[in-house]
């Protein structure tokens, strides 16, 4: 009886911390709009040599609401 509450609650912990890892990781909407932005800017500015740095920067601007599209 009390292995299988063990076996039990070991089921269920493993359960949750599978469920809350999964959201975690999930992507958020502001790291989906920095990736759509970014692959904007480098698709634009093709003969640009381009900062990765400043266009994550240029784009977290954007997507955080600090300059219109």
């Amino acid at each position: 009886m009390v292995r299988s509450d063990i076996l039990l609650a070991g089921a269920i912990l493993l359960s949750a911390i599978i469920v809350g890892g999964a959201i975690l990781i999930r992507p958020s909407d502001f790291d989906r709009c920095l990736a759509v932005i970014s692959a904007e800017i480098y698709r634009r500015d093709q003969t640009a040599t381009l900062d990765p740095r400043e266009v994550e920067a240029q784009a977290a601007r954007i997507c955080s609401g600090g300059e219109p599209k």
